[in-house]
C-alpha cells in the first residue's frame, strides 16, 4: 500500500509542478511581444553570439571533472579522451532530458559498463557522480543566504523557497560530517566515499554550476544588460534550485520562470530576460545536446549498440513502477537509437527557416522566379528532411541514400539563395557523420502500417502549413526591417513556394522508393520439391506441411539444418503457414533467423494456423493472437460405427454398402485417365467458384502426385467423390486436404467416405486422424469480445472462404473428435482487420 502511495505521487507531484509552471508562465508572459523580441535576436552583434555559445560549450566540458574524478576513483581503464566522450553525452542529454541526473546515470552505466568487472561498484559511483551535482548548488546556496550573491526580494516574495534553499545549503556541510563520523567509526577511509573524492567531486561540481551561471550571465550581457554579476548569480542560483525539486526534464519552465521574476524584481524588462533565457538554452542546452547526438551516434555502432537493442542497461535507480520514469526511460533509449534521426529532422528544421526567413542573396543579378524556385527547392529538402527520420530510426539502406539526396539539395539550393551561416556550416557536417556511419545501415527498407504513413502526413502538412503561416508574417511585416535589400519578400512568393514544394514532395519520394524497391531481393528459397521431401524425412513436419509441394510457397531453412518455415509474399507482408517443422529444438533459431531476414528487408510476418502449443515462443517476439478456429482430431484407436450412439452413421455405412458403393484407396502414380476423371469432379464441384490456395490445397496434378487419392465409386465403377490424403510427418497421424465430389452425388456422401477411411486408416496402424479446422468456432461470438475480433471474424467468415463452413463443426463433431485451437499471431500496434484481409486475399488469390 504505501509503495502504491509513494509511486502515485511521484506521477502527481512533477505533473503538478508543470501545471502550475504552465499557469504562472501564462501570467508573467502575458502582453509580450513576439515582434520584439525577434527584432531583439536579430539585432544581437555576430561575435557576441558566437562568444555565448563558445562559453556554453566550455560550460559543458567542464563538466567532464565529474568523469575524471568517476574513473580515477574506481580505477578505469579508459582514455582521457574517451571520458570526455562519455561526459559530453551524458551531461548534454542530462541536461535536456533530466529528472534528477537519471538520464546521465543511465547514459555512464551503458558505456562504462565494459570497463569494469563489479558493475555494482559502477552503479554506486554513478550514484555518487550523480547526487554530487548539488554540492556546487549547495555552495552557492549557502552564499545566497549570506546574503553574499544577493537576490533581492526573491526569497520574500517566494516564501516556499526558502525552506528549499536552506535544505540544499546543509548538504555540503552536512556531507562532510556525515564522512568524517562514517572515517572514525570504520577506521578505513578505503570504504563508502572517500573524503578527498568528495572534496574532488566539490570543487568540480563548484566549478561547473559557477560557469553555467556565467552563461546565463554573458546572455543577458548580450542583451545590453549590466548587473553585478554576484546578483546574477543569486537568482540563477535559486531558480536553478527550483529547477531540481521540480524533478521536470532539464528544469524546464520552472527554471525559467523563477528567474524570470527574479530578474524582474532587479528591474529588468521581461522581454530582453526572456530573450537571455532563451540564448542561454541554446548556447548552455540544445546546441551541446546536437554534439551530443553526434558523438552518440558515433559511439553507438557495433556490440554496444546490439546490447542497448537486445538488452538495455540503466542504473537501477530508474523504476520502472514509476510511469514517468518508465516514459523518461523510453524516450532516452529512442533519442540514443534514433540520434541520426533526430540531427537529420534538425536539418531540415534549419533548411525550413532559412526559408522563411528573409535573407541578404548572394546572386542579385538572378531573375526573381529563379530565386522563388530555389526558395522552393530549399523547402522542399528542408521538408524531406522532417520526414526522413520516421524511417532513418530504423536505419534503412533507402533512408541513407535519400538523407544524402536531401542534404546534397538542400545545401546546394541554400547556398545559391543567399548565405545562411548555419545552413552552410551544419549541413556539409551532418553530410559528413552520415558517410562516416555508413556501416549502420544495413536494412534494405523498412514496412509501415496505416497510422505510421498517417503520421508523416500530419508532420508534412503541419511544417509546410506553418511555414506558410510564418513565412507570410514574416516576410509581409518584418520582411523590410530584416532585410531592407532582399527582393523578395511579398506574400504571393510564399504560397508559390509552399504549392511547389507540396507537389514536388510527394513525388520526388514515390519515384526514390519506386526506384530503390526493384533492387530489393527475397528471403528465403524458391521451391525445391526434392530437397523438401528429404527434410521432411529426415528432420519431420506438422499437420500443414505437405502443403508445401503444392509449390506456390518459399522455403526458409535454419541455419542448423533441421527447421523449415514455409511462407507466402502478399503486399510488405510475409505470411507463414503453420509452426516451423523440424527439430522443436530448433523453433527459437528459425523463428529468429527468419524475423531478423524479414526486418532487414522490410517485411512484416504474419503466423498462420499456428498451433497453441508454441504460442509462448511467438509471444517472446512480441506477437499477439487470434483465434482461427479448432481443428478435429478423432482418435481410431476408440472409433466405432457399434453402438447406440453411432447409429446414425452406421446407417449410412450400411445404405452405401447396399448400395454397390465401394471404398479404395489409389496409390501413385497415377494415370492421366484417372487424373482426368478426378478433374472433371472437381470442376462439377467448383462450379462458377474459383480455387483457393496457400492454406488448403488445390487440383494440381503433380501435387496429387505425392499421396494417395482414396475414392468412393458407385455400383458402376464411377468415381462420385474423392480426397486425396495428406501426410503428417507426425508418428501415428493421417490427414486429407481436398474434398470433392460429383453433382449426381447422393447425400451422406461424405460421411460414407469417411467412414470408410477411418476404418481403412485403423487398418493401417495410423492412430490418429485430422479432419481439419473448422475456422472461427466460437470467436467473436460474444458481445465482450474485442470488436477487432468480431470485424476480423465477420471478414474470416464471409471473404476467407468460398465453402459453408457454418455447419462444419457439427458435422465433425458427430465424429466425437478432440477440438485443438488454431491461432493466427500478428504483430503488436497491428491491425487485425487489416491483417485478416491481406490473408483472405492470399488465400483466394488465383492460380496459374
Amino acid at each position: 500500500m504505501k509503495k502504491n502511495v509513494l509511486s502515485i505521487l511521484r506521477i502527481i507531484f512533477p505533473v503538478s509542478v508543470i501545471l502550475l509552471v504552465i499557469f504562472q508562465a501564462k501570467k508573467e508572459l502575458a502582453g509580450m511581444s513576439l515582434k520584439e523580441a525577434v527584432l531583439v535576436i536579430n539585432n544581437i552583434e555576430r561575435t557576441n553570439l558566437f562568444t555565448l555559445v563558445f562559453l556554453g560549450l566550455v560550460a559543458i566540458a567542464v563538466m567532464s571533472l565529474y568523469d575524471y574524478v568517476l574513473v580515477r576513483s574506481l580505477g578505469l581503464q579508459i582514455s582521457k579522451r574517451k571520458t570526455f566522450k562519455i561526459s559530453w553525452i551524458s551531461n548534454s542529454f542530462n541536461n535536456v532530458l533530466g529528472f534528477g541526473g537519471l538520464s546521465g546515470a543511465g547514459l555512464r552505466t551503458i558505456f562504462y559498463k565494459e570497463y569494469v568487472h563489479d558493475v555494482k561498484q559502477l552503479i554506486k559511483g554513478i550514484a555518487w557522480l550523480a547526487s554530487s551535482i548539488l554540492l556546487g548548488l549547495s555552495f552557492l546556496s549557502i552564499f545566497v543566504l549570506a546574503r553574499l550573491l544577493p537576490s533581492g526580494n526573491l526569497l520574500m516574495e517566494k516564501v516556499w523557497l526558502l525552506p528549499a534553499i536552506i535544505a540544499v545549503a546543509l548538504i555540503v556541510p552536512g556531507g562532510f560530517v556525515a564522512l568524517i563520523i562514517k572515517k572514525k567509526r570504520n577506521h578505513d577511509g578505503e570504504k563508502g566515499l572517500r573524503l578527498s573524492v568528495f572534496a574532488s567531486y566539490l570543487g568540480a561540481s563548484v566549478i561547473e554550476w559557477l560557469t553555467a551561471g556565467a552563461v546565463m550571465y554573458y546572455a543577458l550581457v548580450t542583451m545590453g544588460i549590466e548587473l553585478d554579476i554576484r546578483i546574477v548569480l543569486g537568482v540563477f542560483t535559486i531558480a536553478s534550485v527550483a529547477g531540481m525539486i521540480s524533478l521536470v526534464p532539464g528544469g524546464f519552465g520552472s527554471f525559467d520562470l523563477l528567474f524570470l521574476i527574479g530578474m524582474s524584481e532587479m528591474g529588468v524588462n521581461q522581454e530582453i530576460t526572456l530573450t537571455a533565457i532563451v540564448l542561454y538554452r541554446i548556447a548552455y542546452s540544445f546546441i551541446p545536446f546536437i554534439i551530443g547526438l553526434i558523438l552518440a551516434a558515433i559511439a553507438l555502432t557495433g556490440n554496444t549498440l546490439k546490447k542497448l537493442e537486445e538488452k538495455p542497461i540503466f542504473a537501477p535507480a530508474i523504476e520502472t513502477t514509476n510511469v514517468l520514469l518508465t516514459i523518461h526511460r523510453a524516450l532516452l533509449l529512442r533519442l540514443l537509437n534514433g540520434s541520426l534521426a533526430v540531427i537529420a529532422f534538425c536539418c531540415g528544421m534549419v533548411t525550413i527557416a532559412s526559408v522563411a526567413l528573409p535573407i541578404d542573396t548572394l546572386m542579385l543579378d538572378l531573375p526573381e522566379n529563379i530565386l522563388t524556385l530555389f526558395n522552393a527547392l530549399s523547402l522542399s529538402f528542408g521538408l524531406l528532411l522532417l520526414i526522413l527520420p520516421l524511417e532513418l530510426y530504423k536505419r534503412t539502406k533507402r533512408s541513407y541514400y535519400m538523407t544524402l539526396t536531401a542534404l546534397t539539395f538542400a545545401f546546394v539550393f541554400t547556398v545559391f539563395k543567399g548565405f545562411n551561416l548555419s545552413a552552410i556550416f551544419m549541413i556539409p557536417l551532418v553530410f559528413l557523420l552520415f558517410v562516416l556511419l555508413r556501416g549502420q545501415f544495413l536494412r534494405d527498407r523498412a514496412a509501415y502500417t496505416f497510422t505510421q504513413m498517417t503520421w508523416a502526413l500530419i508532420i508534412y502538412l503541419f511544417a509546410l502549413f506553418n511555414y506558410n503561416l510564418l513565412a507570410s508574417t514574416i516576410w509581409e511585416r518584418f520582411g523590410r526591417l530584416l532585410a531592407k535589400d532582399y527582393l523578395i519578400y511579398s506574400e504571393i512568393h510564399v504560397n508559390y513556394v509552399t504549392v511547389f514544394a507540396a507537389i514536388f514532395v510527394p513525388l520526388f519520394l514515390s519515384l526514390f522508393i519506386f526506384l530503390f524497391n526493384k533492387k530489393t531481393e527475397q528471403i528465403g528459397e524458391e521451391p525445391n520439391m526434392e530437397k523438401l521431401e528429404t527434410f521432411l524425412n529426415e528432420e519431420g513436419g506438422n499437420a500443414l506441411s505437405h502443403l508445401g509441394f503444392l509449390g506456390d510457397k518459399r522455403f526458409f531453412y535454419s541455419s542448423d539444418g533441421k527447421a523449415l518455415i514455409q511462407f507466402a509474399k502478399i503486399g510488405q507482408r510475409l505470411v507463414v503457414l503453420g509452426d516451423p517443422s523440424g527439430q522443436k529444438e530448433s523453433f527459437p533459431l528459425i523463428l529468429k533467423e527468419f524475423l531478423h531476414s524479414a526486418d532487414q528487408k522490410g517485411y512484416l510476418v504474419i503466423f498462420y494456423q499456428i498451433e497453441q502449443e508454441d504460442m509462448g515462443l511467438y509471444h517472446d517476439f512480441g506477437y499477439r493472437f487470434f483465434k482461427l478456429g479448432e481443428e478435429a482430431i478423432v482418435d481410431l484407436t476408440t472409433f466405432t460405427i457399434s453402438g447406440k450412439k453411432r447409429a446414425g452413421l452406421r446407417a449410412i455405412h450400411n445404405r452405401f454398402n447396399r448400395e454397390g458403393y465401394t471404398f479404395h484407396v489409389e496409390q501413385p502414380p497415377f494415370s492421366k485417365e484417372f487424373l482426368d476423371e478426378l478433374r472433371g469432379i472437381s470442376d462439377e464441384w467448383l462450379g462458377r467458384k474459383r480455387e483457393k490456395s496457400f492454406s488448403l490445397g488445390y487440383f494440381n496434378e503433380e501435387y496429387l502426385q505425392r499421396a494417395p487419392i482414396a475414392v468412393l465409386k458407385d455400383a458402376n465403377g464411377k468415381i462420385i467423390a474423392f480426397m486425396n490424403l495428406m501426410f503428417m510427418y507426425q508418428k501415428g497421424e493421417i490427414s486429407v486436404d481436398m474434398m470433392r465430389y460429383g453433382e449426381d452425388a447422393p447425400s451422406g456422401i461424405m460421411d460414407a467416405l469417411f467412414i470408410h477411411l477411418f476404418q481403412w486408416g485403423k487398418e493401417q496402424g495410423y492412430t490418429t486422424f485430422n479432419m481439419g479446422m473448422a475456422p472461427l468456432s466460437n470467436v467473436g461470438t460474444s458481445i465482450q469480445s474485442f470488436w477487432t475480433e468480431r470485424l476480423a471474424a465477420i471478414i474470416f467468415n464471409n471473404v476467407r472462404y468460398m465453402y459453408s463452413f457454418s455447419g462444419l463443426r457439427s458435422f465433425k463433431e458427430k465424429y466425437k473428435p478432440v477440438w485443438r485451437g488454431k491461432y493466427l499471431a500478428y504483430r503488436k500496434n497491428r491491425s487485425l482487420p487489416v491483417t485478416m484481409i491481406l490473408v483472405t486475399r492470399l488465400i483466394g488469390r488465383r492460380m496459374k
